[in-house]
């Protein structure tokens, strides 16, 4: 959806399609739903970020409602701000209610998987503990097969 706006309103820069309504409202309908960031799989959960999708979707409706005229500038504007949502959404934001907190699926996947390790190499060790006493039985009946039964050290 963001690369969709981004050529939306280069479309609009270079002039190939008039700053009409049909275009802006298109250009705002793409922005909002790329700035409430739904998810695919549930359409009603969405993550509303203060960011430059959020920028981009208010400079938007800034040209439809005719607050701005869509001069070149304007469209300039559109344009870097689109362009900037596209590469790089998350680069400047704010979160003041802690929609967009990662800490809720993605943090817990990467806890699992610390404790998955953390487990493993616990049990790595008492394997190896394991195995280190298995070694020492190992060598202590060997030698107690390589002694002197008489107990006078000839061998």
């Amino acid at each position: 959806m963001r690369l969709a706006a981004f050529i939306i309103a280069l479309m609009l820069l270079g002039g190939s399609v008039d700053p009409e309504r049909g275009w802006l409202i298109a250009l705002v309908v793409i922005t909002g739903i790329a700035a409430l960031r739904p998810r695919f799989w549930n359409w009603l959960q969405v993550r509303p970020a203060i960011d430059l999708r959020l920028a981009s979707f208010v400079v938007a409706i800034l040209l439809l409602a005719g607050a701005v005229d869509p001069t070149r500038d304007w469209l300039i504007v559109l344009s870097v701000v689109t362009g900037l949502a596209m590469v790089m959404p998350g680069g400047f934001h704010i979160d003041p209610f802690g929609f967009n907190d990662r800490g809720d699926r993605a943090a817990r996947k990467w806890q699992r998987r610390a404790d998955r390790w953390q487990r493993r190499s616990a049990r790595s060790e008492s394997r190896g503990d394991r195995d280190w006493d298995r070694w020492e039985r190992h060598m202590d009946e060997r030698r107690k097969q390589h002694t002197d039964a008489w107990g006078d050290d000839w061998s």
